[in-house]
């Protein structure tokens, strides 16, 4: 398949199943479709391509879509029309450079891959099931724990409670916790994750599992963060600090509390954030992927206030406010 038709094959498959589709656009597929052998033959190797990604339910849904079904299934290899009437394809299309196609076509083909493959809970089947308190993606809990330590659970998080010795244990296997610790002097409270551990007699702090590291924050009090052979820090109110799997502990860094455990309050704030960024904490409250297919989108700045019930209008202002466009899939969202 020719890169160029390829990519653009793509494009039109994407396009089609947008939403924004009419007939016009369907006849102007058609068209495409009949301009050449080649033309034809790259419609039926993308869908094929599509349709080799997997047979998940995800993948059969975006394949069973009635626009591209209905407009690729006839062209495998049909003679050229004499003369044929070439319309201009869908407004949007005609201001993509090849460059944008190019990008597009590749983020679509990774990012199917990912969200079929990778498509799973964040907090995964094992945390779940091995772990004594857990929140599915979307979700935030409030758990009360035998020592009178409050934990607010969010999204796609999961920990297990060991108070039989003489520490109050919590091994957090997944996602974001903030606790409230109950004072008592004799039981130190401790949070392990990664290979690290935040201990704290009376007072709270959040921990998050970010991939191979874990950061911890202060809202009040002080805790002693330990990581492999690295000397223990303390950190006090307003204060985080990060460390990874192989012991090193980063930084202290200053914590913008005004935004810290924003998603109790049932909210998202972004100050000065790149969009990249913001696309990679959303894909920890809904299922599946978010990919920003071009380098020029990914540094964009995003300052706001959002519901952490209303995912959508975080896509509806990136329309209203850039040039970006979004397309969403079953497990998938694309912006472009």
């Amino acid at each position: 398949m020719a890169t160029d038709l390829g990519d653009q094959a793509i494009e039109w498959l994407v396009m089609l199943q947008s939403g924004d589709a009419g007939a016009r656009d369907r006849a102007a597929f058609a068209d495409w479709c009949a301009q050449s052998p080649g033309h034809a033959r790259a419609a039926a190797e993308a869908r094929s391509l599509f349709a080799a990604v997997g047979q998940t339910e995800a993948a059969q849904q975006w394949q069973e879509n009635p626009d591209i079904r209905h407009e690729i299934g006839s062209f495998q290899s049909p003679a050229p029309k004499a003369a044929p009437i070439r319309r201009q394809p869908a407004r949007r299309r005609a201001v993509w450079s090849r460059p944008g196609r190019l990008a597009m076509a590749g983020a679509m083909v990774c990012a199917l891959m990912l969200a079929i493959f990778g498509g799973v809970e964040a907090t995964g089947p094992i945390a779940r099931w091995t772990s004594d308190y857990s929140t599915a993606i979307g979700q935030q809990r409030v758990v009360t724990l035998a020592d009178g330590s409050v934990a607010h659970m969010n999204t796609a998080s999961a920990f297990s409670v060991d108070f039989s010795g003489p520490r109050r244990e919590i091994r957090l296997e997944a996602g974001e916790v903030i606790f409230d610790v109950a004072k008592d002097a004799d039981h130190p409270f401790v949070v392990s994750a990664n290979g690290g551990a935040a201990r704290a007699v009376g007072t709270v702090y959040g921990v998050r599992l970010d991939g191979d590291a874990a950061n911890v924050t202060v809202r009040e009090g002080i805790v002693e963060v330990t990581s492999g052979d690295s000397e223990p820090v303390r950190i006090t109110v307003g204060q985080q600090v990060r460390y990874d799997i192989d012991g090193g502990l980063k930084k202290i860094t200053d914590a913008d509390l005004a935004a810290y455990g924003s998603w109790q309050r049932g909210k998202l704030i972004f100050n000065q954030q790149r969009l990249s960024d913001v696309m990679a904490e959303l894909e920890r409250y809904q299922p599946g992927k978010i990919v920003v297919a071009r380098d020029a989108l990914r540094g964009l700045k995003v300052t706001g206030v959002f519901e952490t019930a209303d995912l959508d209008a975080i896509f509806a202002s990136i329309e209203q406010t850039t040039s970006a466009r979004v397309t969403r899939l079953p497990l998938l969202t694309v912006i472009y």
